[in-house]
């Protein structure tokens, strides 16, 4: 389902329980289900997950990178990125980088983003992989949103570590899916309830929309693996606005530049920015959100879950306001620099 483009929230979630299960296997900490710019010191070589599709948590924390990284999670810590070293077409050179508990630079010359090619020299070839991983030559690293990876060793379908991560995601997948099956009739319900609360009565106008994000860890002290999942539906009643947008602006003149050694006024104007028609939605928005984190054995079988309970939200989608015009007001160019002497 698409997601809708146009939302300005004004006024904060407010969550309120639907239904939990047993109170030992129920997260009691929803603000720490997901971890947030949560980092801790790496030693010289650290066991943990290398994984490919880290970007839907690492935008939880307003951060992003390319659409083919990998990223390294441990100790139920934030997703930290890894670069590794090359010597072929590097795309980063003289990175300095923040090693030991102290966070002493150094320069790594020649480094590339892991990706799934950049990791083939150490035979990492799942998407989800079990790894030791040499940090930044074994001097370790601060607390920090990433490092260097200088070797890695996969650890899962050995014998010391029988699971096969690749494995684990899809039967924790499959799982979820199942407990989201026999939970069904309870969402519809807490869905319902949450609509008529927010709505008072009226009918939503949708589109319903979900949303399930997944984060995955390894917990070294135990020796297991964890995988969070965190699914949000959301459906509202909600209206098209449709803002005219404001007079042309007047013309912006270039800067004074020099000529001949004097200083004359810029004589060629800037053109103008044209705003478009630009609409956006108003309304109420409200849902749902509900998960269950599993924790996995090295034998890859599933030792624990705990619920993520129901619980609802609503928020009031206003209009934004443009002052005189109705409409968003043009960014102006940038300044052109003075001309030097000609």
């Amino acid at each position: 389902m698409k997601r809708a483009m146009w939302f300005v929230p004004t006024l904060a979630i407010l969550l309120i329980s639907v239904g939990a299960a047993n109170a030992q296997d129920v997260i009691k900490d929803r603000k720490s289900y997901f971890p947030s710019r949560k980092q801790v010191p790496l030693q010289g070589k650290e066991i943990g997950i290398l994984l490919t599709d880290g970007q839907p948590i690492l935008s939880t924390e307003g951060r992003s990178g390319p659409a083919d990284q990998l990223v390294f999670s441990a100790g139920g810590n934030s997703y930290r990125w890894v670069y590794v070293p090359t010597q072929d077409n590097p795309l980063i050179r003289n990175l300095q980088v923040p090693v030991g508990n102290n966070g002493e630079k150094v320069v790594y010359a020649s480094l590339n983003m892991a990706n799934p090619k950049s990791v083939l020299p150490w035979a990492v070839t799942q998407s989800y992989a079990l790894v030791e991983v040499e940090v930044n030559n074994g001097r370790g690293s601060p607390a920090n949103d990433s490092f260097v990876g200088t070797s890695f060793r996969v650890l899962d379908a050995t014998k010391d570590y029988p699971l096969k991560v690749v494995d684990v995601i899809k039967l924790v997948k499959d799982k979820y899916a199942e407990h989201i099956a026999k939970q069904q009739k309870t969402i519809d319900h807490a869905m319902k309830t949450a609509g008529e609360k927010a709505l008072s009565g009226k009918a939503p106008t949708g589109p319903r929309e979900r949303k399930d994000l997944m984060y995955v860890t390894w917990l070294t002290d135990s020796n297991t693996m964890r995988v969070h999942f965190k699914t949000t539906i959301t459906d509202g009643a909600y209206t098209i606005v449709n803002n005219d947008p404001r007079r042309d602006p007047p013309p912006l003149k270039l800067p004074p530049k020099k000529v001949g050694g004097k200083i004359v006024p810029g004589d060629s104007p800037v053109l103008r920015i044209a705003p478009k028609n630009f609409s956006v939605k108003t309304g109420t928005t409200f849902g749902i959100e509900f998960g269950v984190a599993y924790t996995v054995n090295k034998n890859g079988e599933v030792v624990g879950t705990q619920e993520l309970s129901i619980e609802s939200f609503s928020q009031q989608i206003n209009q934004p306001f443009f002052g005189p015009g109705g409409g968003p007001r043009p960014v102006p160019p940038l300044p052109v620099p003075p001309a030097k002497d000609l």
